[in-house]
């Protein structure tokens, strides 16, 4: 999925993202991150997990000493991390917020910037699959013995011998004979 195209669901309700998980994107790893570090990919790992519907916003709550025994790293370097994901980053894909992926808005609060985006566009995936299926099996159920619209359908019965003689020899290539 194009990550620039989202428009058709930019106004979804909070209870619409409310997710249970957090998808990681392939584009989080070649993009302007690219060559960041264990612990910031690590560190955007559990904001995507950890992130929560506030308002029209995803929040998440990041301790550093917390985070550092969670990621099996030292304070320094998981603050270092949330450095460089509230920074200004001219490179990334999003303009939103001079690129920063965090912002803080408290003690240990941050607002997850492009959060949003991504859970309405894995919303958008997951209707759009739910629909799939659900045509799918429309499609089975309506097919078993039912011609579809424009469709139709005859049996042999609906002819007589002399008539069904005339249409096989009629569609047969030339030189055969459908008797024996």
């Amino acid at each position: 999925m194009n990550i620039e195209n989202y428009e058709e669901v930019q106004d979804a309700s909070e209870e619409d993202i409310v997710s249970d998980f957090g998808k990681h994107w392939a584009s989080m790893y070649t993009g302007s991150m690219y060559g960041a570090g264990a612990v910031v990919f690590a560190l955007m790992g559990y904001v995507i997990a950890n992130q929560q519907p506030s308002g029209n916003r995803l929040l998440v709550e990041l301790n550093p000493a917390m985070l550092a025994g969670i990621l099996g790293e030292e304070v320094k370097d998981v603050e270092k991390g949330l450095d460089y994901l509230c920074a200004p980053d001219p490179s990334s894909r999003t303009g939103e917020e001079e690129g920063r992926r965090l912002v803080k808005v408290g003690k240990f609060t941050y607002w997850v910037v492009n959060g949003r985006k991504y859970r309405l566009l894995v919303k958008a995936e997951r209707r759009r699959h739910q629909n799939r299926v659900a045509q799918a099996k429309f499609r089975e159920k309506h097919k078993k013995g039912k011609p579809l619209p424009g469709e139709t359908t005859t049996t042999t019965g609906d002819y007589t011998e002399e008539e069904q003689g005339k249409l096989a020899s009629e569609h047969l290539p030339e030189g055969m004979s459908d008797a024996p």
